[in-house]
């Protein structure tokens, strides 16, 4: 389960963020997890309460929204969500392709008291 492994970098940035801040505790921590990270929502919640447990963070939600894969042909340029994991531009059909959304993982925000 590498969502344990990625909540701990998450919580690394939390901790951080937080520090320069006073904060009494966190209500809401919204992540953008692109697709390519094969990062589960359900697995990501547990590693969320397991690192949460006796911090600030603990009973905060975690909301998670799903960031879809997006390509960029290197000869067109065309730009097209990645339906599968055969990356073939449809517009020309070169396999030339660049990733350009898909594989973050982000702290996308917190909200605190």
């Amino acid at each position: 389960m590498h969502e344990m492994s990625l909540m701990g970098g998450v919580f690394e940035l939390i901790e951080q963020t937080l520090s320069q801040h006073e904060v009494e505790r966190v209500l809401q921590v919204k992540l953008r997890v692109g697709e390519l990270t094969n990062a589960q929502p359900d697995a990501l919640q547990m590693a969320f309460e397991a690192y949460s447990k006796d911090t600030i963070c603990e009973g905060a939600d975690l909301l998670v929204e799903r960031v879809p894969v997006l390509g960029r042909c290197r000869d067109c340029h065309h730009e097209f969500n990645v339906e599968t994991m055969f990356f073939l531009c449809p517009n020309c059909q070169n396999t030339g392709i660049e990733i350009i959304q898909g594989e973050e993982l982000l702290l996308e925000s917190l909200e605190v008291e």
